[in-house]
C-alpha cells in the first residue's frame, strides 16, 4: 500500500493511490472483526482472506494500519481528482480505537524499529495537516525510548550472528535512521499544537543513534552474512539491509507531482 501510494505521489497519477486504498478497505473488512468496543484484528489470514490462520492480534498492527491509511487518504485529497471512494474512515476510526487500547512498549528490535518509523511518519503528515497534534507522537517516542533503553541493557545485539536475526535488528536500525530525519522535519510541523516541546526532547533519542550504525556494520561484514541465521531469511535480509543503506526512499513521503 505504501509503495503504491508512492507511485501515485511520484507520478501525480491517482490509480496507484486508490488501488492502495481499494487493498486497504478489503484488508480492513476481512482483518478486523467482533461488536463495538470489542473489536478485533486478525494477525494472519488465509489467503482468499476468508479465515484468520493466527487469529491474535499483533501488539502494533492497528498502529501501522491506523498510519497507513491516514496517508492514504491523506494523498488522495491532494492529488485531485481521484474517486472519493473508498474513503477509509470506518478503517481509520477502527484502527485508531483498537491502537489507543495498547501498550505500546517493547524491546523487541523490530517492534522498537515500526514504531520509530511510524513517529517519523506521523510527523510527515502532520505537515500535511492530517494529523492534528503531537500526542501520538508523543507517546511513540515514550515508548521507543523506554524499549531502546530496554534492548540496549540486554546486550542481545553483541552476540555472534548464530544467534541473531538480521531483519529484526535491521528493522530498528531503518527505525533509527528516521530518527535521525525527525528533528529536521519536527522544523516544519513545530507551530503545530503539542509538536514544538518534543523537538526538545530528541536529544534523548540520538544517544542511541550509535546502535544503529552498529547494526549495519555489523551486518555489513562478508563473515556475518555467512551465518545460517543470514541465509535461512536472505530475502528479507537483504531487502531490510538495502531499506537501512538507503532509507529515504522508504521513509520519506515523495512530494505529490503537479
Amino acid at each position: 500500500m505504501h509503495a503504491l501510494d508512492q507511485v501515485s505521489r511520484a507520478t501525480g497519477d491517482p490509480r496507484f493511490n486508490l488501488w492502495a486504498r481499494e487493498l486497504a478497505e478489503v484488508a480492513h473488512k476481512a482483518c478486523v472483526s467482533g461488536p463495538p468496543g470489542r473489536r478485533r484484528m486478525a494477525w494472519k489470514m488465509s489467503t482468499d482472506l476468508s479465515r484468520p490462520l493466527v487469529g491474535s492480534m499483533g501488539q502494533h498492527d492497528p498502529l501501522d494500519g491506523y498510519i497507513t491509511c491516514v496517508q492514504l487518504a491523506s494523498t488522495a485529497r491532494r492529488l485531485g481528482g481521484t474517486p472519493s471512494e473508498p474513503t477509509l474512515e470506518r478503517a481509520i476510526e477502527d484502527y485508531h480505537a483498537l491502537s489507543e487500547a495498547i501498550d505500546l512498549r517493547t524491546a523487541d528490535p523490530l517492534g522498537l524499529g515500526g514504531l520509530l518509523t511510524d513517529a517519523f511518519r506521523v510527523v510527515e503528515l502532520a505537515g500535511e495537516a492530517a494529523v492534528e497534534d503531537g500526542a501520538l507522537l508523543a507517546s511513540l517516542l515514550v515508548a521507543a525510548l523506554d524499549g531502546l533503553e530496554r534492548y540496549t541493557r540486554s546486550g542481545e545485539w553483541h552476540q555472534p550472528a548464530a544467534r541473531r536475526l538480521a531483519f529484526r535488528e535491521l528493522g530498528l536500525a531503518i527505525g533509527l535512521a528516521a530518527s535521525e530525519l525527525l528533528d529536521h522535519a519536527l522544523l516544519a510541523v513545530s507551530s503545530r499544537p503539542g509538536f514544538a516541546p518534543i523537538r526538545h526532547r530528541l536529544g534523548s533519542l540520538k544517544v542511541f543513534f550509535p546502535l544503529g550504525q552498529a547494526i549495519e556494520a555489523f551486518w555489513l561484514e562478508p563473515a556475518n552474512r555467512e551465518a545460517p541465521t543470514w541465509s535461512e531469511h536472505r530475502d528479507i535480509n537483504e531487502v531490510m539491509l538495502a531499506t537501512r543503506l538507503a532509507p529515504a526512499g522508504y521513509l520519506v513521503l515523495t512530494p505529490i507531482a503537479r
